[in-house]
């Protein structure tokens, strides 16, 4: 039961943790590969691929700034749980 309740905290503040990085370096890494092309002018019409990476890097944007504070304060919660589950059974 002990190691079960480890490995559940770990892993879920690993996965809080984990998307919210994800949220902040998809979209700057996105920008970073399209952003000196989209400085030459757009091409018309935007390839589709390029249309859905821009898109995903636009809502990754937004939404990482509505996720961050619940993401990091669930990635605590855990974090804590853990530590107060380790220090009971010491």
């Amino acid at each position: 039961m002990v190691l079960e309740d480890f490995v559940r905290y770990r892993t879920l503040a690993i996965s809080c943790f984990g998307l919210l990085g994800a949220m902040f370096a998809v979209p700057a890494t996105i920008w970073s590969i399209f952003l000196p092309s989209l400085e030459q002018g757009l091409p018309d019409p935007i390839p589709a691929w390029e249309r859905l990476l821009l898109d995903i890097a636009v809502f990754c944007g937004w939404w990482k700034w509505f996720l961050v504070l619940p993401l990091l304060g669930l990635g605590m919660a855990f974090t804590i749980a853990h530590l107060a589950s380790s220090r009971k059974q010491a």
